[in-house]
């Protein structure tokens, strides 16, 4: 019988690509979207209307394997007003604390909660070598991984807790390679404010392959840095873009300019996270791309 996996925010890019990969594997997915109506269900991947009380959730979450929560606004691609940054921490917040008050009072629980963070966890860090234990930063990012990760404190010890901090998605289809290519393709594209800034990223495949391998494997630390153990400069992800993809890289967007178009959310391409895996590889995680070339080498070709 197949074994069942909740996911919240699973509609996305990254949630929809990861669903594929648990149904060839013979999971159950049980899809979590405020619009049901616009998915089609099948045996496999059943698209329930997300109702945020904690009767309802236990009803849906009773008996299964795993959570894996995903759930939260897009941080990119918007102004950061007032109303908006509330709306980025709520959505994560509240979407975790609910979902743990439900696992908390399930009869049957999960085995496993999988609840995603992110690289902003630090804050802006210079040149500085980030691990799981490292502090984190204080700026606004920095504070709604907190937030984020905190909303998980209360979690029943019967249940495996492991956070994912992910860097940069790296996806041939959507996300911030599209977004990084797409000036470089058309000859104006170049490096961000100094370029010194550190750029901690991951192959789609990697992120996927290291969620599934928190399902299959006990051990894993709680607090995880999910992306490759090679962060590199602005500088040298923009030179190695325009290596692969040919093209020319000589432009360069001051700081200023990339704030006064952004805002604060300017932060998300000029902090600096040079963040390291620690705690996957003593899980004996191993990445299939652990260099950005060739990491750019296979998504060209995708």
């Amino acid at each position: 019988m197949s074994k069942t996996i909740i996911i919240t925010g699973g509609t996305g890019f990254l949630g929809s690509s990861l669903i594929a990969d648990l149904v060839n594997l013979d999971y159950k997915c049980i899809v979590f979207t405020r619009s049901p109506e616009k998915y089609n269900s099948t045996e496999k991947v059943e698209y329930k209307e997300w109702i945020p009380q904690v009767d309802y959730l236990i009803q849906q979450i009773n008996g299964c394997f795993a959570i894996i929560n995903l759930a939260g606004a897009p941080i990119a691609g918007k102004r950061w007003t007032a109303e908006y940054k509330k709306k980025i921490i709520d959505s994560r917040v509240d979407t975790t604390k609910v979902l743990v008050e439900a696992v908390n009072l399930c009869s049957e629980k999960p085995e496993k909660f999988l609840s995603s963070s992110a690289s902003g966890y630090f804050g802006d860090r210079g040149d500085e070598i980030l691990t799981d234990a490292s502090a984190p930063g204080n700026n606004f990012l920095a504070e709604v991984c907190k937030k984020w990760e905190q909303a998980t404190e209360d979690l029943s010890k019967k249940v495996q807790l492991i956070i994912f901090r992910t860097g940069i998605v790296l996806h041939p289809d959507n996300g911030a390679l599209e977004q990084l290519l797409r000036p470089i393709k058309y000859y104006v594209g170049g490096s961000l404010g100094k370029g010194n800034q550190y750029f901690c990223w991951i192959h789609v495949a990697d992120w996927k392959r290291f969620l599934i391998f928190a399902l299959l494997k006990n051990g894993i630390g709680q607090k995880n840095n999910l992306s490759a153990p090679n962060p590199v400069t602005n500088n040298v992800l923009t030179k190695t873009i325009g290596k692969v993809y040919k093209r020319p890289t000589l432009l360069r967007v001051p700081s200023f300019i990339l704030k006064l178009v952004l805002g604060e959310s300017a932060s998300m391409v000029l902090d600096s996270q040079r963040m390291i895996p620690e705690n996957i590889l003593k899980a004996n995680f191993r990445f299939e791309y652990e260099l950005i070339e060739e990491a750019l080498i296979n998504l060209k070709k995708v």
